[in-house]
């Protein structure tokens, strides 16, 4: 059997770039047909056909209704915040569309692509995570596993400081902080280095925060001066607002070289001229570079540590290179950050290392084999349940986040009532002590207990999370060799059979018809599929069969493009009155039980505050009147 070559994949928000591991160890960056290390993640879907990269992020200022960008903001949404000639297409089609033309570079250089290994921040919940796993299925790759980016970003730095090869010559163990800013996302790792030896052992991030919002700021500040002086908002015009925005980054690069720049805008024949200084730029993104500040500080709070702990500062992320965040990290840290690893290529060296790990394991190679990689879950996974004394639903936890991997938790509880047939249970994950503020990964339901249970009956629930942070439940009702096992699969997008017919137009770069009509055949038809539901429509129907809690489908922020205006909300799902499947009971006063939740109509619990509040006003007056009669008469 021929060597496969390990390959690792960093689909970014603003670029993407794929590199491999040669036959000496060593990592290599692959070079898009263009020449160029880094291919822009943008797609435009011409009506003839479909282009990925420079030509497609350069469309965005003659035909930006065509060119989609910015998408792995909205991975976990049913579709991109912004229509693409006027439709609406799964964000998982447009990362597969970019892997595709990755795949075909990758082929160019190497002459085949084996199985690869694809980033992710590692703060991406479940369904963004499978839906990555998705995009790179439907773009005709093998995808061993997706890896975290700070992860990913350690094992380039420890290749660098060769810390990856086990029993090597003798090398201090260091604690490192992976500070990872990209285009589109944050994340903030610490890890723990030794030869031979990876260990996560906290993470946290923002999905939501990236150096594209740095550029919005400047776009910002140049559409003010702009309406000033033509009393006009270029926002409204989608062209304008795209060269606006290509000003934007221009100028924020120029800015991290020298400490003033000047940005150009054309309009209607006419060339608009706003200067700007390194410092204004630093005062109008300040909250920005904050929000990643705080981060930091709740890591090392969450991992029980302090600086003087920490051993490096390492940075990556192609916005790491704005002056403000090294000098933020120095006032933060009291160290020097270390910028050994080239911030746009390491996340991408990184994942083709981690490729030949997994490669190397399964064949039983010994050049890594005594190589230990060990993650941590960048999210709490527990099950909704109700509190008995709030009535209300709670969170109750299973795996906190920051749990090393793999993982198993056993957790006992009982059946809530007499002759109980059903349990249902829904597996949620976040920290928030609120189901609803969480994202509801799956459900399992164990059917057709014996008749004539008594309450109480025992009822165990074990989660097992593995190293590639794959999900499976087991619920089992002991004594009545009933139970139910859920491989967690995600409760929306797209089924397997669309993910199957939607690989033709992605594999052939095909116009956008057809992408068109695969949207009418898919997309629109799914939405009365039972087994993924895509609509708050669908989703009700598998509520009404279960006749239990469903929430809907994770709902990420994203950025809206000025031309599409602010995204509405997605409808919540209604809940069912009727309890058919019941909830479960916790066993043990150190966790909260769990309980079937009365309905009753949102009018009942209005005319209950108001009441309250009268009722309050009354009692007030009456104490005032009893304390200064002369000034409050009341006829006792």
């Amino acid at each position: 059997m021929s060597r496969q070559t390990p390959v690792g994949i960093d689909l970014g928000t603003t670029f993407s770039t794929a590199a491999w591991v040669d036959e000496s160890g060593r990592t290599e960056i692959v070079r898009n047909a263009e020449g160029e290390l880094l291919t822009p993640s943008a797609v435009m879907f011409a009506d003839e056909e479909l282009v990925v990269g420079k030509e497609a992020r350069s469309a965005t200022t003659i035909h930006p209704e065509m060119v989609a960008e910015w998408v792995k903001r909205d991975m976990g949404l049913p579709y991109y915040s912004r229509p693409i000639h006027g439709r609406k297409l799964p964000p998982e089609v447009i990362q597969a569309c970019i892997l595709r033309k990755l795949k075909g570079d990758i082929v160019r250089e190497l002459g085949r692509v084996d199985r690869v290994v694809i980033t992710v921040p590692a703060y991406f919940d479940e369904p963004r995570r499978k839906g990555t796993a998705d995009a790179g299925e439907m773009a005709g790759l093998k995808v061993l596993d997706i890896v975290n980016e700070p992860t990913a970003a350690a094992l380039s730095f420890g290749e660098t400081l060769g810390y990856l090869t086990p029993g090597a010559e003798p090398k201090e163990e260091m604690t490192l902080l992976v500070y990872d800013l990209g285009g589109g996302t944050f994340d903030v790792t610490l890890l723990r280095l030794s030869p031979g030896k990876i260990q996560t052992i906290a993470t946290d991030g923002d999905v939501m925060l990236g150096g594209h919002d740095w550029d919005l700021r400047l776009v910002d500040y140049v559409a003010r001066r702009f309406k000033r002086l033509h009393k006009r908002d270029p926002r409204e015009d989608p062209v304008i607002i795209n060269r606006a925005l290509a000003a934007a980054i221009d100028a924020k690069h120029a800015l991290s070289a020298r400490g003033r720049t000047i940005m150009h805008i054309e309009v209607a024949g006419q060339t608009v001229e706003v200067p700007i200084t390194r410092g204004q730029f630093e005062e109008m993104t300040a909250d920005l570079l904050e929000r990643t500040t705080y981060t930091t500080r709740q890591l090392l709070a969450a991992a029980k540590m302090e600086w003087k702990d920490v051993s490096r500062v390492l940075l990556v992320g192609g916005s790491t290179r704005m002056p403000m965040v090294g000098e933020m990290l120095r006032n933060l840290s009291g160290m020097e950050p270390d910028h050994t690893v080239n911030a746009d290529e390491a996340v991408a060296r990184g994942a083709a290392l981690y490729a030949a790990y997994l490669l190397d394991k399964e064949s039983g190679d010994e050049a890594r084999a005594g190589l230990s990689i060990t993650n941590v879950n960048s999210h709490s996974l527990g099950v909704e349940g109700i509190d008995p004394e709030t009535l209300r639903k709670k969170n109750v936890v299973l795996i906190p986040r920051n749990t090393p991997l793999p993982a198993k938790f056993t957790e006992r509880f009982v059946t809530r009532s007499e002759n109980q047939r059903s349990i249902a249970v829904q597996i949620i994950e976040g920290e928030s002590s609120m189901p609803d503020e969480c994202t509801a990964i799956g459900r399992t339901v164990i059917r057709d207990l014996p008749k004539g249970l008594p309450k109480n009956w025992p009822i165990e629930v074990t989660f097992e999370y593995a190293e590639n942070g794959r999900l499976t439940v087991k619920a089992v009702a002991p004594g009545t060799h009933q139970g139910a096992t859920l491989d967690m699969e995600r409760s929306v997008g797209i089924s397997r059979e669309g993910m199957t017919r939607w690989k033709q137009p992605i594999d052939e770069a095909a116009g956008f018809d057809a992408f068109e009509s695969m949207i009418q055949e898919v997309m629109e038809p799914s939405a009365d599929d039972h087994d993924e539901p895509t609509t708050p429509e669908a989703i009700r129907a598998m509520q009404a069969d279960f006749s239990g809690p469903v929430s809907g489908p994770s709902r990420p922020g994203g950025w809206t493009p000025f031309v599409a205006g602010p995204r509405s909300p997605e409808p919540e799902p209604e809940t069912s009155p009727e309890q058919d499947d019941e909830s479960l009971v916790a066993d043990g006063t150190h966790r909260v039980k769990s309980v079937a939740r009365p309905s009753f109509p949102r009018w009942v619990g209005l005319i209950g505050h108001v009441i309250a509040a009268l009722l309050g006003l009354a009692l007030g007056y009456m104490i005032l009147c009893r304390l200064r009669p002369e000034s409050f008469p009341f006829p006792w």
